[in-house]
């Protein structure tokens, strides 16, 4: 089977408009162990994917081609605290080595691998935003004795941008949660922590709860206003409804459908400069491979909405 994403031919990586980077770690997850196995699934499930975009009436690919990275020459059978750093210096290797035309997209795995891919970009973004989709806050501090768990992604990256050393701009630094259902007093303590105006060093955080069952066409537009130029969109596909993606660890009744998911991305895709993304949490089902083939269409509809971008950063 071809192993390029799509089954399309694999160019070489400086002619790629897309880079796929599959990272099979699956060592913290709490509930449901297979995360390693997502990145091979949502390859295989890709080539099944129609290249024509009945949304967009297009062919996104070839166009725009693509380039499908080996797996990292890195121990993803280690402990977070040896394998996340290890990943954050393959990372900033990686994407210094990008032009600012390409778009970086990392298949998990679990979520903790959102945080040294963030960080990379950080060193390359001052003003970097991120846009979390989730049915779990992931603001832990710890969990099961682990900084660096699945569970504590998005506090690791809240810490890297409450940093003197960043940029003073409240226009900067700002993470956005859609769909959250799952969160501790403490994650929520965090959230309603309400922010000094001249507290410029310390990130926005916006959470949008999906209990509050909110308009998602008319907020997708709305929370443009929370993130910067430009944003990295992490997506655990747990922000998904159970009913239609059961292939997950921890899955949460109560989440996103289809349409929706893509109303909240389909603006940030075509009016911000997404510099990056991954779609993590897929845990395959054996004979089952329905949620491997909506996490490999979702991907290839976000490369249509960012086809159609202006790639001057």
């Amino acid at each position: 089977m071809n192993n390029n994403f799509l089954g399309v031919k694999q160019v070489p990586l400086d002619n790629a408009r897309f880079v796929v980077l599959p990272l099979p770690y699956d060592v913290t997850t709490s509930y449901i162990k297979g995360t390693a196995r997502g990145p091979k699934a949502i390859i295989d499930a890709s080539t099944q994917v129609e290249t024509f975009d009945d949304e967009l009436r297009k062919e996104t690919c070839p166009k725009n081609p693509v380039h499908t990275l080996p797996i990292p020459p890195l121990d993803f059978r280690a402990k977070a605290d040896k394998l996340i750093p290890a990943l954050g210096n393959y990372m900033k290797t990686l994407v210094g080595k990008l032009s600012r035309g390409q778009t970086l997209i990392s298949l998990g795995g679990e979520h903790s691998l959102s945080y040294p891919i963030v960080s990379a970009y950080q060193g390359i973004y001052k003003d970097l935003s991120v846009l979390h989709l989730d049915a779990h806050s992931d603001l832990r501090d710890s969990y099961n004795g682990s900084k660096y768990s699945h569970a504590c992604v998005m506090k690791r990256i809240y810490d890297s941008m409450v940093n003197p050393a960043r940029t003073t701009s409240r226009s900067g630094g700002s993470i956005v949660q859609v769909g959250i259902r799952n969160l501790t007093a403490d994650c929520l303590k965090l959230i309603n922590t309400r922010i000094p105006h001249h507290a410029s060093r310390i990130p926005n955080l916006t959470t949008y709860f999906a209990h509050t069952r909110p308009d998602y066409q008319k907020l997708g537009k709305s929370l443009l206003s929370n993130l910067s130029d430009h944003v990295y969109v992490t997506i655990d596909l747990d922000v998904f409804d159970p009913s239609m993606m059961p292939a997950l660890g921890t899955p949460e009744p109560g989440g996103l459908g289809w349409y929706e998911v893509l109303d909240i991305l389909r603006p940030v895709f075509q009016k911000k400069n997404v510099v990056g993304f991954d779609v993590v949490e897929l845990c395959p089902i054996k004979d089952s491979i329905h949620s491997d083939f909506t996490a490999a269409k979702l991907i290839y509809r976000l490369m249509g909405y960012l086809s159609k971008q202006s790639r001057h950063r």
